[in-house]
């Protein structure tokens, strides 16, 4: 009989320890562990729902990428030759049905940036929107590549230099793959020329140069901050004054001259050298009647790059 009693016992004390939730007659040491177990548990559920929006936001973000290029680029080339100059083109009249924000179209070769350009003019006295939202206006961490919001681009004007901002994702998607220029000339050397179409008119754009910089005064080693961004419009002194400080911190040199006059683009993206650190590159139109081919053979390496510094950074 005592032998039953103490099997008995022995079962009630096993049954206790079942379930996930603590219960009343659970040894401290059993609620610990169902605590331990639950916070766990709830660790795994958070990170793999992290894992999953990131992922599906990634996947929507590339989806939608290859959408928009594929209305795009399906008609880009269908211009008609006796279309009035200042009528929009084909393929922007496609996307500005669907956005009409859409100001243009930006491809670089070699790398996945083919994709729509959105200008919104609201974002005074900053550029907010569509760091977060996409091509369609809906909340989305890739958000869309933009132009400055003091940019003018209309069938009468073009501002000098066009700014265009992109997120620089870990999935290459928006200026993910723009960091392919970084410290590679022989990347260079294949893709020296990036393609900017306006709402208006196609346009190739030869690379002057591409650099790291910082945007806070305290981070340059002599307290002075390339202000690129702020580079819209020239009048000759303006414009001397953007191409010096773009020749003091590119990464290379390159054949391409410049002159007053020239259309800029600029494409700007965080970079990862260090906090607040911007990568850049800059891009000069095809003048009329040029030849839109670069000699890139006379392209060199820059070693007195003003910043940041490339030993301290790459060893």
């Amino acid at each position: 009989m005592a032998i039953s009693d103490e099997r008995a016992k022995k079962t009630k004390r096993k049954k206790k320890k079942k379930g996930w939730l603590p219960k009343k007659g659970d040894s401290p040491k059993v609620v610990f562990d169902k605590i331990i177990t639950l916070i766990a548990l709830a660790v795994l559920i958070v990170c793999l729902y992290i894992l999953y929006d990131y992922f599906k936001a990634s996947y929507d973000a590339k989806n939608l990428n290859e959408t928009l290029a594929g209305i795009y680029n399906s008609i880009v080339h269908s211009v008609d030759d006796d279309r009035d100059e200042k009528s929009i083109l084909p393929a922007a009249q496609a996307l500005l049905e669907k956005n009409p924000d859409t100001v243009g179209w930006v491809s670089v070769p070699g790398t996945t940036i083919d994709l729509p350009v959105v200008l919104h003019k609201e974002d005074s006295p900053g550029n907010y929107y569509y760091l977060t939202h996409n091509f369609n206006g809906d909340k989305a961490e890739a958000g869309t590549v933009f132009a400055d919001y003091r940019t003018t681009i209309t069938p009468d004007k073009q501002s000098d230099n066009i700014v265009l901002y992109g997120h620089d994702q870990r999935d290459g998607t928006m200026f993910g793959e723009l960091d392919k220029y970084k410290k590679n000339l022989d990347f260079y050397k294949e893709n020296p020329v990036i393609t900017f179409n306006t709402n208006y008119e196609t346009g190739q754009y030869k690379i002057v140069g591409f650099f790291v910089t910082t945007v806070l005064p305290e981070q340059s080693y002599d307290g002075v901050v390339f202000d690129y961004q702020n580079y819209i419009d020239f009048d000759k002194d303006r414009y001397n004054d953007f191409i010096n400080n773009i020749m003091l911190r590119t990464q290379i040199i390159t054949d391409v001259d410049t002159e007053f006059g020239d259309k800029f683009v600029t494409l700007s993206t965080c970079s990862t050298e260090f906090e607040n650190s911007r990568f850049v590159v800059v891009a000069r139109k095809v003048r009329p009647g040029e030849d839109p081919n670069v000699d890139v053979s006379k392209a060199y390496y820059n070693e007195n790059a003003k910043e940041p510094d490339w030993d301290l950074i790459y060893g």
